[in-house]
């Protein structure tokens, strides 16, 4: 590698960095789009009372691999997982165990990387023992009858 190379890069390096360090940021005002608020709300009407409901959960957040690794295999297990969320999660009131995953699916879930995520999702949970619930997404949400499918599920599923 010449000189000139070496120096180039050094140079591209020390721009980019400088650069780096100015990021300005800018306020998204809502933390859900309006389908997501709108079953948040179906959600809270009927299910607050016996359930803490939280939404856009880091799935690093809640899931972590169970086996002793060595260090590499245990950011790979951990980096497998993909930089998402989980729209909702319902825990106990009390003590916050989680007692069951709802995802939203909407029309990104037909594409084909969309598709492998949401598999290695599913597979997840499983190993997890955590209950996985979908729901299509839609503009409004009957707040009985999504209790009523939850409620129905939790109690099918233990």
């Amino acid at each position: 590698m010449s000189i000139i190379t070496i120096f180039s890069k050094t140079f591209t390096l020390f721009k980019f960095r400088r650069k780096s360090k100015h990021f300005k940021y800018e306020s998204l005002e809502e933390i859900l789009s309006s389908t997501e608020h709108s079953f948040f709300l179906a959600l809270k009407e009927y299910l607050s009372k016996d359930y803490e409901i939280f939404a856009k959960v880091r799935i690093n957040d809640v899931l972590t691999p169970d086996e002793i690794f060595t260090i590499q295999n245990c950011n790979t297990a951990i980096y497998r997982i993909p930089p998402k969320h989980f729209d909702y999660i319902l825990c106990e009131k009390h003590t916050l165990t989680v007692m069951a995953v709802i995802v939203l699916d909407d029309k990104n879930h037909i594409q084909r990387e969309a598709r492998a995520r949401s598999s290695f999702v599913e597979k997840a949970c499983i190993t997890a023992g955590f209950k996985l619930l979908r729901f299509p997404s839609r503009s409004n949400y009957c707040s009985k009858a999504v209790r009523d499918v939850i409620l129905n599920f939790l109690n099918t599923s233990s």
